[in-house]
């Protein structure tokens, strides 16, 4: 698969749904990346998403992917396409929101046996609502393996719900 190095700025104005356009001769399905760089709280050669760009340079998200190294280029290269994993939702969209919001309804419901620290044991809680909850956890916590995070800040903003095994 073709991909290309962008800011981190642009890749995440995309993933957020935000028009972008690249000035690039290519049109076509690209995997698109972060350059690397030092600014604080943005990933840095971090893949990002899928996208779709056409002849005049406009890119259309198609999906979130999951974070891994990508090497810094300034041209187009190719990529390994066994390297990408599609996410099932967008952590950066209105998807997280609804899967929060169902875990938060199913917390406030819930009236059944709890563990010594307060917590819901894990086999009372329905796999449709627990399981999108642990990818959105395993994914923050690559994704914060990227981040330029030079205070730690940024990483204890990462408290996942599930500890991931």
């Amino acid at each position: 698969m073709r991909a290309l190095s962008i800011s981190p700025e642009k890749l995440l104005t995309m993933i957020i749904g935000q028009p972008i356009t690249l000035d690039i001769s290519y049109a076509g399905q690209l995997l698109l990346a972060s350059t690397v760089h030092q600014q604080p709280n943005l990933p840095s050669e971090m893949a990002g998403a899928l996208a779709e760009v056409s002849d005049t340079g406009q890119v259309k998200f198609i999906t979130l992917v999951h974070p891994f190294k990508v090497i810094n280029r300034d041209e187009l290269f190719n990529i390994d396409e066994s390297n990408i994993h599609r996410e099932p939702y967008n952590w950066f969209g209105p998807q997280a929101l609804v899967i929060e919001k169902k875990m938060q309804d199913f917390i406030n419901s819930y009236d059944g046996p709890v563990t010594e620290d307060g917590a819901i044991p894990r086999q009372y809680i329905p796999d449709n609502i627990v399981e999108p909850i642990i990818l959105s956890d395993k994914y923050w916590q690559d994704y914060a393996s990227f981040v330029n995070d030079p205070d730690g800040n940024f990483a204890k903003q990462i408290k996942p719900i599930f500890k991931i095994i």
